[in-house]
């Protein structure tokens, strides 16, 4: 059964990159295509930047470095109309967000996106940015075919056959240490934007209801306003397993601050990072609040801004608290906190080498004791 899921598995696989081979040649070889690319390629575009489509379809992380650019976008020219193109867990970020026109989901699937073709071609947008990652299949065809006359991204990664970046009227670089929120505001000079001296960090509104209703959930939690709070997120994407610092590690941080500080500790994630927490309350005697896989993508956010600090892998959620203004300890490994780490002063990433499991719980301890956004102020009280 085992060779037989396999040799389905690789069929499946070779069918997939033969597919992506075929669009690949299409669109690069076939001569009206390719003049269709150039005759755009000459559009002037400072008459036409009042509709625009952004996409945003990545993971949560990533849609939080792109807010700042469709801030400063409606700040700058109120008069553009904003519409986003997003995945479904990116979806929650925009909601109720008054720079945004409409928002579009990119969902998987020949038909869906032939549809979200349909309804883009109707929008008649002037033009297209993509911000990082934009460099799926799906992610380049859909601009191009909903006749979008100026399309723009970052340099895509990819070489050979996953490279649509030829699909684009501008590509830019990637400069190498340069923060994604600032990339994705390069962006900006398309629509005619200066980004020298705006606020580039993210930002992430929690709405008074999802307050109240947090404090009805800490409430039966014995939640106590005069302690230290300290929030953990001791997960990640399940396909980043190496950015997720070791559960043990985790159990012995929490014990230390239930032990010398006497504080309440508050766990945030997703439901496939139970697991893991189920693993860390079994090595602690007094249980944290746990609301991993129990609250949504605002009330994470709630919680995490009754916190006095974060500690965190690198993931999503560590986005998620420099977005509300709670101050980030972020573990790292092989990522590069040049480019994705928390965005701003209040943040502090700490690492050993590449090998996110070489950073010591006593490390991390002694970062958050010497940091003003941690325990400094309160030691010698």
């Amino acid at each position: 059964m085992l060779a037989v899921s396999l040799i389905k598995a690789s069929h499946k696989s070779v069918i997939r990159m033969l597919r992506t081979d075929a669009v690949h040649f299409l669109m690069k070889n076939v001569s009206f295509l390719n003049f269709s690319l150039r005759r755009y390629s000459f559009i002037n575009m400072s008459e036409r930047k009042n509709n625009i489509l952004i996409n945003i379809s990545a993971g949560i992380g990533d849609a939080l470095m792109a807010e700042p650019l469709v801030r400063v976008i409606k700040q700058t020219k109120p008069d553009i109309k904003i519409d986003l193109l997003v995945s479904l867990p990116t979806k929650a970020i925009f909601q109720n967000n008054s720079s945004v026109n409409r928002i579009f989901v990119l969902e998987l699937g020949f038909l869906k996106i032939i549809k979200l073709i349909r309804q883009l071609r109707k929008q008649r947008y002037d033009i297209f940015i993509g911000t990082i990652p934009s460099n799926t299949l799906s992610q380049v065809l859909v601009p191009y075919l909903s006749g979008i006359p100026f399309r723009t991204k970052h340099r895509t990664p990819h070489i050979g056959s996953r490279d649509f970046d030829f699909l684009f009227n501008r590509i830019e670089p990637i400069p190498e240490g340069r923060h994604r929120i600032k990339c994705n505001l390069d962006l900006l000079k398309h629509v005619g934007v200066s980004h020298s001296e705006v606020d580039a960090s993210p930002n992430f509104l929690v709405s008074d209801d999802v307050l109240l209703n947090v404090n009805g959930m800490l409430a039966q939690e014995g939640f106590d306003t005069k302690k230290l709070t300290v929030g953990f997120h001791p997960g990640c994407n399940m396909q980043a397993a190496l950015k997720r610092w070791a559960p043990n590690n985790y159990a012995k941080l929490m014990q230390y601050f239930q032990e010398q500080w006497n504080a309440q500790l508050i766990i945030v994630g997703g439901q496939d990072e139970q697991e893991d927490v189920r693993h860390i309350e079994s090595l602690l005697t007094d249980k944290p609040m746990n609301f991993v896989g129990k609250a949504s993508l605002h009330e994470t956010a709630a919680l995490i801004k009754l916190c006095t600090f974060l500690i965190s892998n690198d993931s999503g959620i560590m986005h998620l608290a420099t977005a509300v203004g709670v101050p980030v300890f972020a573990i790292f490994g092989p990522k590069d906190e040049r480019h994705i780490g928390p965005y701003g002063n209040k943040h502090t990433v700490i690492r050993e080498g590449t090998d996110v499991n070489n950073v010591s719980v006593e490390k991390v301890v002694n970062t958050i004791l010497q940091s003003e956004y941690g325990l400094k102020q309160n030691i010698n009280k």
